[in-house]
C-alpha cells in the first residue's frame, strides 16, 4: 500500500473511531430507550381492547418514545451535545409514569392496566417506580452531556488528544 493512502486509511480510521466514541457517548439513553418503547408498545397492544382515552395513553408514549430514538439516532452523524427532543420525552414519560402511580393509589389501576388484576395492582407499582427512577437517571444523565460534563465526553477527548 502506499503510503499517501496508508496515511489517508489511517485517518480515516481514526475519524470512524472518534465518531464511534461520540455515537457511544448516548449508548444508555439509547438502551434505556428502547426498554421505554417495548414497554409502552406492551402496554398499547395488550390495552387495545379496552374503551376510552386509556388505550391512546401508550399509543402517545410511543409516538414520544420513537422521536426520542430518531434523535438518538442522529447523533452518529452530528457531534453537538444538545438534546431537547430526549429531555422532553424522558419528562413526558416521567410525567406519565406519575399520573399512573396517582391513579393506582386512588384506586383505577385495573382501568389503567385493564390487563392486570388487582394483584397486579403491586407488580405495576414497582414498574412505574423503577420507570421513574430511570427517568431521573436519563434525565440527570442528559443535564451532564449538555453541559459537557460527563466522564465519557474526558475520555473521547483524551483520546482525541492521543492521536495528535
Amino acid at each position: 500500500m502506499p503510503s499517501q493512502s496508508k496515511a489517508t486509511h489511517n485517518q480515516n480510521r481514526q475519524e470512524l473511531s472518534l465518531t464511534s466514541m461520540y455515537f457511544n457517548r448516548y449508548l444508555l439513553i439509547r438502551y434505556t430507550t428502547a426498554v421505554f418503547f417495548f414497554a409502552n408498545l406492551y402496554w398499547f397492544i395488550l390495552s387495545f381492547s379496552s374503551g376510552g382515552f386509556i388505550k391512546w395513553w401508550p399509543m402517545i408514549l410511543l409516538i414520544v418514545t420513537t422521536a426520542v430514538a430518531i434523535e438518538q439516532v442522529s447523533k452518529y452523524w452530528r457531534r453537538d451535545h444538545k438534546l431537547p427532543v430526549t429531555k422532553t420525552g424522558y419528562l413526558v414519560q416521567l410525567i406519565s409514569n406519575f399520573v399512573a402511580l396517582v391513579l393506582i393509589v386512588m384506586g383505577y389501576g385495573t382501568k389503567i392496566f385493564p390487563f392486570f388484576g388487582p394483584k397486579g395492582v403491586s407488580l405495576m407499582t414497582t414498574v412505574l417506580l423503577i420507570g421513574m427512577g430511570g427517568c431521573f437517571y436519563i434525565l440527570a444523565r442528559v443535564h451532564l452531556i449538555e453541559t459537557d460534563r460527563d466522564r465519557y465526553l474526558k475520555q473521547i477527548q483524551r483520546f482525541a488528544q492521543s492521536l495528535q
